[in-house]
């Protein structure tokens, strides 16, 4: 039938009422295998059968519920959208999870909000799952996004995985948002995702922002922006990645001598590594790590 050489009716036709579920069950494993029109024969033949699952939204377990509507997702979210966006109110984050996921994947300008909005239920999920999750929704919901990474109302931790999935997606209009980040929040996790947008797409004009955070009394920070700067920064911040090097946190200085690295600067690594500096076995390291045949 997926090859085309028997028509789909006959599939059908062998598939009693009471046997929905198991069939349903048996076209997923497809589902998540075939592309293009194979899928979409899969997708046509789970069409009207879909309805069981409804019955397994309304039980007692979240595994279940959690199952029915990853089945959904799976196989048709377009027809079942308001118990999608019904579930993402679920008691369960797992139910509220998969219901997100599936949403995320059939991004709709029209529910994107309530998307956003479930996100501050997940505070004990990492963060760079939820920004994957959110770039998912692709290309065409960066203006949505935009607007959320600049909404203080939302928590930093949401607004950190939206910078992650801004980065992801490449967006150099939301780097403004990023600097004013820099200049007025103090959150780790929203500053650091901050540091990496501008990283990624940042130029000259959030160099001073960055320079500033150099002297963060937080290490994750000194850290991201120590990296950030070495791909930035223009031949007079050299000077502030040597200074990284002195500095008290090991993780600082990995950024710092890696950094020096990417700036093209190996003589200085070379001249710190040949020394006593406390800091020569790092150099050393990554000039071993960054040697053409290591």
């Amino acid at each position: 039938m997926l090859s085309g050489e028997r028509p789909e009716r006959e599939l059908q036709a062998l598939v009693a009422r009471k046997g929905s579920r198991y069939f349903v069950n048996f076209l997923l494993r497809y589902a998540r295998q075939l592309r293009g029109p194979q899928k979409d024969t899969v997708l046509r033949l789970a069409a009207s059968h879909l309805d069981v699952l409804l019955v397994d939204l309304r039980a007692r377990s979240p595994e279940r519920r959690a199952y029915a509507l990853k089945s959904l997702g799976a196989l048709s979210v377009t027809s079942y959208r308001d118990q999608f966006l019904e579930a993402l109110t679920d008691p369960s984050l797992l139910v509220a999870m998969n219901a997100a996921q599936a949403l995320a994947r059939n991004y709709d300008v029209s529910f994107a909000d309530r998307l956003l909005h479930s996100l501050e239920r997940f505070d004990g999920w990492s963060l760079r799952y939820l920004a994957a999750m959110l770039a998912s929704m692709g290309s065409e919901s960066v203006e949505i996004l935009r607007q959320a990474f600049r909404d203080t109302r939302r928590s930093s931790r949401v607004r950190a995985a939206i910078a992650m999935t801004l980065t992801t997606l490449n967006d150099i209009l939301a780097v403004q948002t990023a600097a004013q980040v820099l200049e007025t929040e103090s959150n780790t996790d929203l500053i650091v995702a901050a540091l990496g947008l501008i990283d990624r797409v940042g130029g000259p004009d959030q160099l001073s922002a960055v320079r500033r955070l150099l002297s963060s009394s937080d290490p994750a920070i000194r850290a991201r922006a120590v990296t950030a700067l070495a791909r930035i920064g223009s031949s007079q911040d050299v000077r502030h990645l040597q200074a990284a090097l002195d500095d008290s946190n090991n993780w600082v200085v990995i950024h710092a001598v890696e950094g020096l690295l990417e700036m093209g600067r190996k003589d200085i690594l070379e001249a710190v590594a040949g020394s006593d500096h406390p800091r020569a076995l790092a150099a050393r390291e990554v000039l071993w790590e960054g040697a053409p045949d290591a």
